[in-house]
């Protein structure tokens, strides 16, 4: 055997794999380094607060901070009405159409008014049905929803409540919200996540309490959903920090 050619070949094997692995580990750089992003923005003492309450962000924050103002808006039936009950769909689509705007669109837009102003919810399903957001200017309104209800792979069913979105109040100008971080950071510093929380989505949109009213007021507001189902919401113009309890007419509180 050749061994100062077999010396040679290994030599340029390693500097090929070398070069691999260089090449590999330059490619994965952006990623580790926006995935560090998130938690480096935080405060200091909020990242010592995550750690010391096990408190993990499996999310990206979100880095838009644009100009809002509260939203007002009417319902054309009352939610809970009978003629809110779910309709029927036939044909029943395949379900697979919720993940293509053009499919969906083709399939029910003549069935379901207004649904190019609807919006996926990631995280608003569950095993029986698919949750779409109504959207002004792009933004989502949490709490007005298009469910559409499946089975066996088949969409059977939808259910909305139908809106009119009124002018605004242009006395009160549209101010610019708070950051995402500074949203999560008052949920983890005072203490309204539990202990080993894990922050699975931060998102911006509207929200408010529905009223026994037509007519409904929704506040800029930052959604952050944990990986157990609880949501919390902070009024993205004062900070303020919410829960769904409030829909039962409970302020949100933190804890101890």
């Amino acid at each position: 055997m050749d061994w100062s050619r077999a010396k040679s070949v290994l030599i340029i094997a390693f500097l090929v794999l070398n070069i691999v692995l260089g090449y590999q580990l330059w490619t994965e750089l952006p990623e580790r380094t926006d995935a560090s992003i998130d938690w480096t923005s935080l405060p200091p003492e909020t990242q010592l607060n995550m750690t010391n309450k096990g408190i993990r962000l499996d999310a990206e924050i979100p880095t838009e901070t644009p100009a809002m103002r509260d939203l007002t808006y009417r319902f054309e039936e009352t939610p809970g009405s009978r003629a809110n009950e779910p309709v029927t769909l036939d044909p029943q689509p395949d379900t697979r159409i919720v993940f293509s705007t053009e499919e969906l669109q083709e399939a029910l837009s003549g069935v379901i008014p207004d649904l190019d102003q609807y919006r996926f919810d990631n995280f608003g399903g569950n095993e029986k049905m698919f949750v779409f957001n109504r959207t002004v200017d792009g933004w989502p309104i949490f709490d007005v929803k298009l469910e559409l209800y499946y089975k066996n792979q088949k969409i059977t069913s939808y259910r909305l409540v139908p809106i009119d979105i009124l002018p605004s109040d242009e006395a009160k100008p549209a101010q610019k919200v708070l950051p995402a971080t500074k949203a999560v950071a008052n949920l983890i510093d005072r203490n309204y996540l539990p202990a080993g929380a894990v922050i699975k989505e931060i998102q911006l949109g509207y929200h408010g309490q529905i009223l026994d009213s037509e007519t409904q007021v929704s506040a800029p507001s930052w959604r952050v959903l944990l990986e157990d189902g609880e949501v919390f919401y902070v009024l993205a113009i004062s900070g303020e920090a919410v829960t769904d309890q409030e829909d039962n007419g409970e302020q949100g509180e933190a804890r101890g």
